[in-house]
C-alpha cells in the first residue's frame, strides 16, 4: 500500500472520529449505537439509537439545541440495555420528533403493564413528555 493511501485512510478515520461516526465508545463491532438516558416525568428509559440522523439530534438535545421526543416500534425484552424494563425501542427505527398521535403516549410503567398493546406495529412508543437527560 502506498504511504499516500495510508495517509487517507488514517486521516479519513480520524474526521469520521472526530465526528463521532467511527470508534464509538458504546459501539460494539461494525453496529454503531449510542444510548440515551430518557426521563418522562421521573420514569426513565434507555434508547439506543444507531441512525445518525437521531444519534445527532439527541445530541443535539442535549446541548439545548432542539427539544425532541422519541418515537418508533417497541420490540420485546431489554435489548441488553434497557433494564429494568421488559421492553425497548428499536434502536435501527427509533426518531425523534416535534408531534405524533396520541394513542402512543404513556409513562414507561404504564408500557409495562399494557406491553402487547404497544408492541403492535400501528402503535408504537411516543411519550410526549419524554426529555433525553443524558448519554449512558
Amino acid at each position: 500500500m502506498s504511504s499516500h493511501r495510508l495517509t487517507v485512510r488514517f486521516a479519513l478515520a480520524g474526521s469520521l472520529s472526530a465526528l463521532g461516526l467511527f470508534g464509538c465508545e458504546s459501539s460494539t463491532g461494525p453496529d454503531l449505537h449510542r444510548d440515551f438516558i430518557v426521563d418522562v416525568n421521573g420514569e426513565r428509559f434507555i434508547m439506543r439509537a444507531t441512525d445518525p440522523t437521531t444519534i445527532q439530534q439527541a445530541v443535539n438535545i442535549l446541548n439545548r439545541e432542539e427539544n425532541l421526543f422519541p418515537i418508533g416500534p417497541l420490540r420485546s425484552g431489554n435489548g441488553g440495555f434497557n433494564t429494568p424494563w421488559s421492553w425497548h425501542m428499536d434502536p435501527a427505527e427509533v426518531r425523534l420528533t416535534e408531534v405524533s398521535v396520541e394513542v402512543c403516549d404513556a409513562m414507561p410503567s404504564f408500557v409495562e403493564e399494557n406491553l402487547n398493546n404497544f408492541l403492535r406495529p400501528e402503535v408504537g412508543y411516543c411519550p410526549w413528555s419524554a426529555r433525553i437527560v443524558g448519554e449512558k
